[in-house]
């Protein structure tokens, strides 16, 4: 049921039940709004400002837009959403509590903290957490179906991702690996692209997709999964065995750019030839120096 164009519920009387989606993405205000006890597909709400007057159903078959709000207060969400949970505008996670069971994926990339935040043992879909920059107080589900998005994470401190994840993982402004515990496996891609460094950095053993290591400035101490689509690295993608070999190669290059000692110089012991030589020298000129003095006396 599409009815974009409304911006106020003023009068509206909507059926019982929907099979498909509702489309009320104009709403600014939830005053007057009486849904659907069932909506089988996805509810567009984009445009609310706030959660005040809001009653949702206890269940939602498809996904659920609820991007406009920038606070939680007041938001009871249903206990169970099909699809993907939109809340990209939400800034603190004050207040809100998640469904027990959600299907598809959950945005929430504007959160800059975790305080507060309580996720399901299980996502569906993506889990968007793009904006928190630490890990202090996240727990995440023990089950993500696609992509983990930690974009503004800059430490691993208190970081513990789970043991597999079916898609990618964006870790794009970590600088250091100190502390980073990876799955064991990963399915897509994995994007460390702000590393300089491989010290400490352990990979998981099986990575499905690409593995991007855009700023790392050696391949020095980096150790390989045994699985890997490719490996971006330095502006150029390289197969598993492309990258061994240039590993090899910059190793190669490195220990030719070592400077060369220079070889201590022996100094040489006199040998019996000299210690002689010297010998006769001193009797010599002690013997020439007694006959200028007989001389003299004479």
């Amino acid at each position: 049921l599409y009815l974009s164009s409304l911006t106020s519920a003023e009068g509206l009387t909507l059926p019982q039940s929907i099979g498909g989606d509702l489309y009320l993405n104009s709403l600014t205000s939830a005053e007057g709004l009486t849904l659907p006890q069932s909506i089988g597909g996805g509810l567009d709400l984009s445009s609310l400002t706030s959660a005040e007057g809001l009653k949702l159903p206890q269940s939602i078959g498809g996904y659920l837009e609820l991007s406009g709000l920038t606070s939680a207060e007041g938001l009871k969400l249903p206990q169970s959403v099909g699809g993907d949970l939109y809340l990209s505008g939400l800034t603190s996670a004050k207040g809100l509590k998640l469904p027990q069971s959600i299907g598809g994926g959950l945005d929430l990339s504007s959160l800059t903290s975790a305080e507060g935040l309580k996720l399901p043992q299980s996502i569906g879909g993506d889990l968007d957490l793009s904006g928190l920059t630490s890990a202090e107080g996240l727990k995440l589900p023990q089950s993500i179906g696609r992509d983990l998005y930690l974009r503004s994470l800059t430490s691993a401190e208190g970081l513990t991702l789970p043991q597999s994840i079916d898609g990618d993982l964006y870790l794009s402004s970590l600088t250091s690996a100190e502390g980073l515990k990876l799955p064991q496996s990963i399915g897509g891609d994995l994007v460390l692209s702000g590393l300089t460094s491989a010290k400490g950095l352990k990979l998981p053993q099986s990575i499905g997709g690409g593995l991007y290591l855009t700023s790392l400035i050696s391949t020095k101490g980096l150790q390989l999964p045994s699985c890997v689509n490719n490996i971006y690295y330095h502006g150029k993608f390289y197969s598993l065995e492309e990258f061994r070999n240039l590993q090899r190669r910059e190793q190669l290059i490195k220990n030719e750019q070592k400077p060369m000692e220079k070889p201590k110089r022996k100094v040489k012991s006199a040998g019996f030839i000299n210690i002689i030589y010297m010998i006769v020298s001193l009797l010599v000129i002690s013997f020439i120096s007694m006959l200028l003095g007989v001389l003299i006396i004479k």
